[in-house]
């Protein structure tokens, strides 16, 4: 059977498999996408930090925190997976958990460095304005470290939607499944189509989501910064 006809007969299932695929990687990124805004706000040196912390702390939390996540991004996906499917159990828990957990990383360099890029000048110019540290957050420093934060978010994206595959080592859903099940079986009828769909599923996927990113950057970029 060509791979044409393959894809015909079995669109259906196809469909269901990149749609899962997509909602994974989607999930995982959202949540950490949230976290990792969430400590790079608290940890960076704005004054948003409690005033009892010293300068030296906070940085040093800072990098500790990007240490811890980049170590995380090293461990093998096989071994990640292997450890949290007898705490989550099979199926959607230990994917989103475990692909939470790799796209932290990303998305919490470019926070710190979105972050520390906005120049001081203007956030004096702020303060000197009546503007309190989270208002100076909201309003300036964040919006101007925007572009930053999304082109980490679409990293952890780009990065995810790979590993998103091994997902399928415990009974996660996308893509993996049909992977694993093609080159298991390897040499038999419609294996190799198998694998082949799966892949391009994988790469479908990736050019949703890049132009989804394109949407974004273009509506939520401030038009004073925009490349």
């Amino acid at each position: 059977m060509g791979f044409d006809e393959y894809v015909t007969r079995n669109s259906t299932e196809l469909l269901f498999r990149v749609q899962q695929h997509f909602l994974l990687v989607a999930y995982a990124v959202g949540l950490a996408a949230l976290i990792a805004v969430a400590l790079g706000v608290v940890l960076h040196t704005t004054g948003l930090t409690p005033s009892s912390w010293r300068s030296r702390f906070r940085a040093g939390s800072r990098e500790g925190a990007l240490l811890l996540s980049s170590v995380a991004l090293t461990i093998p996906s096989l071994a990640l997976f292997g450890v949290l499917q007898p705490l989550l159990g099979l199926g959607a828990t230990p994917a989103i958990v475990a692909l939470t957990i790799y796209g932290i990383y990303p998305v919490l360099r470019n926070v710190v460095a979105g972050l520390g890029s906005v120049d001081t000048a203007v956030l004096e110019a702020a303060r000197g304005m009546g503007m309190g540290p989270a208002r100076r957050m909201v309003r300036i420093q964040f919006p101007l470290a925007w572009p930053v934060v999304l082109s980490g978010i679409r990293v952890a994206m780009l990065i995810l939607i790979g590993i998103a595959v091994v997902a399928a080592i415990v009974s996660g859903p996308g893509l993996g499944q049909l992977l694993f099940a093609g080159l298991a079986r390897l040499g038999a009828v419609n294996s190799f189509n198998q694998v082949l769909a799966g892949t391009f599923g994988c790469l479908l996927v990736a050019a949703v989501y890049e132009i989804a990113f394109a949407v974004i950057a273009r509506l939520t970029t401030p038009r004073g910064i925009r490349g």
